[in-house]
C-alpha cells in the first residue's frame, strides 16, 4: 500500500466503480487512494487495443480521467466531475497493464487541479511512461458518490 492510501477509501471507490456500466466493463481497479492522490491499475485486454496493438488512446485517457477525478474527490471529500483535461501521449501503451497515478496540485473551493502520469508495465520490464497531463476537477458538493 502506498503511504498516501486509505484502505477504506480504496474499497469505497472500487465498490462505487463496479456499479457503473463503463467502469465495470473497463476493468480498472483502484489500488491506492487518499490525501489527494490515487493509483489505478488496468489489465490490458485485446478489446482495449487499436490497429497497431497499442492500448487505444481513448482508453489511456479514460484511465487518467478517472484517476484525476478520484484524486480530486479524495482531496476535497466531495462529489466531483472533470471540467477540463489535457493529455500528452509520450509513447505507445504496450504491456500487460497500465498504471495511472494522479496527484492533487491545488484543491480550491470549487476546482481541484490534478496532474497525472500513465505508465505501461509488463513483468520483467521497466515501466514506460506513455502519457502525462493535467485535469481540472469541478467540486459538486457532498454526496454518497465517490
Amino acid at each position: 500500500m502506498r503511504d498516501f492510501s486509505d484502505a477504506a477509501m480504496e474499497a469505497r471507490l472500487n465498490a462505487f466503480s463496479r456499479k457503473q456500466g463503463f467502469n465495470a466493463w473497463f476493468g480498472m481497479e483502484c489500488v491506492a487512494a487518499g490525501k489527494g492522490q490515487t493509483e489505478l491499475l488496468l489489465p490490458v485486454r485485446p478489446e482495449l487495443t487499436q490497429h497497431h496493438g497499442f492500448v487505444h488512446g481513448g482508453c489511456v485517457s479514460a484511465l487518467a480521467d478517472m484517476a484525476c477525478a478520484w484524486a480530486g474527490s479524495t482531496a476535497r471529500g466531495e462529489d466531483v466531475v472533470t471540467s477540463n483535461f489535457t493529455i500528452h501521449f509520450l509513447a505507445p501503451a504496450v504491456g500487460t497493464h497500465l498504471r495511472a497515478h494522479a496527484k492533487t496540485v491545488r484543491a480550491g473551493r470549487t476546482t481541484v487541479t490534478v496532474e497525472f502520469t500513465v505508465n505501461a508495465e509488463a513483468e520483467g520490464k521497466e515501466p514506460k511512461l506513455c502519457a502525462t497531463g493535467m485535469a481540472g476537477i469541478a467540486v459538486l458538493g457532498k454526496s454518497e458518490a465517490a
